[in-house]
């Protein structure tokens, strides 16, 4: 859970903290080489009355049988600060460093939260980043710095290589109904889009920290193709360095997609993860969508 890198005054142990929006899961980290490496904050998925960790009470498939089976419709709420310094305290001692990376804050109070938190830690160093990203796209930043910090970077080299990739992360999404962004306050600039023409689906993204529209397509299978098109004009194959495929309930289809992605990307090889009940919760099942890191 933890890295040597060289820190102030000295080489200091670096550990990386996220929150649950990552869609981080144990076999994910383990997929992609920092087992161990990764302590993830959950976020509280509500149904009703009832509530929920995401990823520790309830897991994806729980999550979508719920929907599935007509619970209320879900709402979210953001870790406490309470709850980040519990694990900041938890996980380091005096003269470490913590890298915690989290969900744009222009779509989560968790940033917030976190910020509030380390400010009560005047003996070790937290850096705590806005990567105005979510799901794989913050995802992804964390598998890397994690894997810096096993390698023994210095703390301030992975803080810039994430700066970097929050500058060039491209995320494009289809929806099978904004109900669920548009219930939830998360619809941002696509709000536009709301109360359109039947079977049109927006293809989507996320644009300084909250979603917006791309264009629209009629049906399913065109908005996926024109993301496929987009994708590759903003990140050609030679500047594509990792990418990922996320899914709601859409395994199947996700399977597909990643397929054609590595035949347009010359057989790169795209991970494939399941939305987890926070970001399900506000994009909904049948969600498809793919991210891109580019050099």
């Amino acid at each position: 859970m933890k890295g040597r890198g060289s820190g102030e005054g000295g080489w200091a142990v670096i550990h990386v903290v996220t929150d649950s929006t990552s869609d981080l899961t144990p076999e994910f980290l383990a997929e992609t080489g920092v087992a161990g490496r990764v302590h993830v904050v959950p976020l509280t998925v509500h149904f009703g009355e009832e509530e929920y960790r995401d990823g520790v009470d309830l897991d994806r498939d729980e999550f979508y049988a719920k929907l599935a089976g007509g619970a209320a419709m879900p709402r979210t709420s953001q870790p406490s600060p309470a709850a980040f310094a519990d694990v900041y305290r938890e996980i380091s001692q005096p003269g470490d460093v913590i890298l915690s990376l989290h969900i744009s804050s222009r779509l989560s109070g968790t940033h917030q939260s976190a910020a509030l938190a380390a400010r009560q830690f005047d003996d070790r160093v937290i850096e705590v980043v806005d990567t105005r990203s979510v799901s794989l796209g913050l995802g992804l930043m964390v598998v890397e710095a994690a894997k810096a910090a096993a390698e023994g970077k210095e703390y301030k080299e992975i803080l810039a290589q994430v700066r970097q990739r929050i500058a060039n992360v491209r995320i494009l999404f289809v929806v099978d109904t904004l109900e669920y962004l548009h219930r939830n306050g998360r619809i941002g600039k696509a709000q536009a889009l709301v109360g359109g023409i039947l079977n049109v689906k927006p293809l989507l993204t996320v644009e300084d920290g909250i979603v917006a529209p791309v264009e629209k397509a009629r049906g399913k299978a065109k908005a996926l193709e024109r993301l496929l098109d987009r994708l590759v004009e903003e990140v050609p194959p030679e500047r594509l360095e990792m990418g990922a495929v996320m899914h709601a309930a859409a395994a199947a289809e996700a399977e597909e997609l990643a397929a054609r992605l590595s035949q347009r990307y010359g057989g790169a090889r795209f991970y494939i993860q399941q939305l987890g009940p926070t970001v399900g919760t506000h994009a909904g099942p049948g969600t498809l969508g793919v991210v891109a890191f580019g050099r």
